[in-house]
C-alpha cells in the first residue's frame, strides 16, 4: 500500500457516538431531573401560595398552608413522617415528567436555533455559543420556550391541579392517567391547554434568563478558556433572579387559570387578582419561588454544563 493510502486512512475520522443535539437533550435531562427531585417541596408551597385569593399576609397565608399539610398528614392525632412526605411530594410525578422533559427539548431546541441563525446570520466556523448578539440569543430563547411550552403545557395543567389539592379533596387526581382521563373527560382536549396563553407569554422569562447567561458567558469567556463552577452559579443565579422577578406576575395568572377549568381568561384573571388582592397579589409566593428557583436554577446550569462536557470528552 503506497504511503499516500497510509495517510487516508490515519485521516479516517471514528464516526461521532452523540450528536451536538443529543447531548445537550441527554444534559438537560439530567439536569432537569435532579433538580425537581431536590426542589419539588419548595414548588409545593410556592404553587399553594400563588394559588391563595385571600387578603392575609404572604407570612401568614404560609402558616396556613403549612398547618394544613400537617393537619393531613396525622393519622389519630398522630404526625405521619411518612405521609408528611408523601403530602409534600404529592404531584411529583407530572412535575418530574414535565420538568424534565421542559428541560431536555428547551437545551434541544435551543441549540438547534442557534445553530440556525448562526448559519444564518454569521456563517463561517465559529461557535454559536459565544458568536451571536444579545438579540440573537434572546430570539433563539423565545424560540424554543414557544416550542417547549405547546408540548408540555398538558403535564403542566395535572400538575397544578394535583400540588393544589389534598389527596382526600373531592374529584382530586389519583396519578396522572386518572389526571388525564378526567380532564378528557369533562373539558375534552382544549382542557390539556389550559394556561398556554399565559405560558406562552412566560417564556419572556425563560428567554431573557437565557439570554443574560450567554451574554454573561461569553464575555467570561473573552478572558478565559473555561468558566469555573463558581462562575456558572454566579450567571445562572443573576440571570434567574432579574428575569424571575420582572415576569413573575404571569406565573399567578397561569395557576389561577389552570385550576378555574375554563371559568374566566387572561384578561378577566388577571383583573380579578388586582380588584380582590391588590398589585401584591401578582407576587404571592414570590419569595418561596426564588427560595427555590435561584438554587434549583444553578444546580440546573451546573450539572447541565458539566454532563454536556463529560458527555462530549467521552463520545465526541
Amino acid at each position: 500500500m503506497s504511503d499516500r493510502s497510509l495517510n487516508l486512512v490515519d485521516d479516517v475520522k471514528e464516526p461521532r457516538l452523540l450528536t451536538s443535539r443529543s447531548i445537550e437533550t441527554m444534559s438537560g435531562l439530567t439536569a432537569g431531573f435532579i433538580t425537581t427531585l431536590i426542589s419539588h417541596p419548595l414548588d409545593f408551597f410556592k404553587l399553594r401560595l400563588q394559588l391563595d385569593t385571600t387578603t392575609k399576609s404572604q407570612l401568614e397565608s404560609f402558616r396556613a398552608i403549612k398547618n394544613k399539610l400537617l393537619e393531613d398528614s396525622m393519622v389519630n392525632g398522630q404526625l405521619r413522617q411518612s405521609l408528611l412526605v408523601r403530602n409534600l411530594y404529592r404531584g411529583v410525578g407530572p412535575n418530574l415528567l414535565g420538568s424534565t422533559t421542559a428541560w431536555g427539548l428547551y437545551f434541544s431546541f435551543y441549540r438547534e436555533y442557534k445553530n440556525m441563525v448562526f448559519s444564518m446570520y454569521v456563517g463561517g466556523s465559529g461557535d454559536a455559543d459565544q458568536s451571536l448578539s444579545s438579540s440573537q440569543y434572546l430570539l433563539c430563547a423565545f424560540a424554543a420556550g414557544w416550542t417547549t411550552s405547546f408540548f408540555t403545557n398538558p403535564i403542566w395543567v395535572i400538575k397544578t391541579r394535583m400540588i393544589s389539592t389534598s389527596r382526600a379533596s373531592p374529584g382530586a387526581y389519583m396519578s396522572i392517567v386518572d389526571g388525564c382521563k378526567q380532564i378528557y373527560r369533562h373539558e375534552g382536549i382544549f382542557g390539556f391547554y389550559r394556561g398556554l396563553s399565559p405560558a406562552l407569554l412566560s417564556v419572556s422569562q425563560g428567554a431573557l434568563q437565557f439570554s443574560i447567561y450567554d451574554t454573561m458567558k461569553r464575555h467570561i469567556l473573552t478572558t478565559s478558556s473555561h468558566m469555573s463552577a463558581a462562575q456558572y452559579l454566579y450567571a445562572s443565579a443573576v440571570s434567574k433572579m432579574v428575569s424571575t422577578m420582572v415576569f413573575y406576575p404571569l406565573q399567578v395568572v397561569r395557576s389561577r387559570l389552570q385550576i378555574n377549568r375554563g371559568r374566566y381568561g387572561l384578561i378577566s384573571a388577571a383583573t380579578e387578582v388586582f380588584v380582590r388582592e391588590g398589585f401584591f397579589g401578582f407576587y404571592k409566593g414570590l419569595f418561596a419561588n426564588l427560595i427555590r428557583v435561584v438554587p434549583a436554577t444553578c444546580v440546573t446550569f451546573t450539572v447541565y454544563e458539566n454532563m454536556k462536557w463529560a458527555l462530549r470528552d467521552v463520545y465526541i
